[in-house]
């Protein structure tokens, strides 16, 4: 029995010895948020605060925008950066988080900013047959589709 006991207790000190030492190394997971629609003038703010560290350490956050119109983001190193959209198309941003000792994957957000009207009276998609809430509402669902997509392959 008392073999047992001993060989027990240096077990599980050795377990807690060691999990740090397993635990650490393990990148920051990056999580970049849902898609957005917005419209030209909108200012937008992006949402990276899902991201997180197994070990618990604080984050860096690094944005870029990898495509769509060109436009500049303001606090890029924070977790939620903000631009002013200034002009139609899809724009999307990636997000990577550091540790200070690793980095992680990059995850990526997609911004649709559809089309104004010619007549300015009202921002929305435009579909071929001419009603215009219909490609708003085939943009959301593209986007909820995704998102639910990213959250089964976890």
């Amino acid at each position: 029995m008392l073999t047992w006991c001993v060989l027990f207790f240096v077990t599980v000190a050795l377990v807690a010895a060691l999990s740090p030492a397993f635990a650490a190394g393990e990148p920051p997971v990056a999580e970049a948020g849902l898609g957005l629609i917005a419209y030209v003038g909108d200012t937008v703010i992006l949402d990276g605060s899902a991201s997180f560290d197994p070990e618990g350490d604080p984050l860096v956050y690094t944005w870029a925008p990898v495509g769509g119109p060109p436009t500049e983001l303001q606090s890029g190193d924070t977790a939620q950066p903000r631009f002013l959209v200034k002009e139609p198309g899809t724009l999307r941003f990636s997000l990577v988080v550091s540790d200070g000792t690793s980095a992680s994957g990059a995850d990526a957000v997609e911004v649709v900013v559809p089309h104004q009207q010619i007549d300015g009276v009202e921002a929305s998609c435009a579909s071929a047959v001419g009603a215009p809430w219909l490609g708003l509402v085939a943009a959301g669902l593209a986007l909820a589709r995704r998102a639910r997509t990213r959250r089964s392959a976890r």
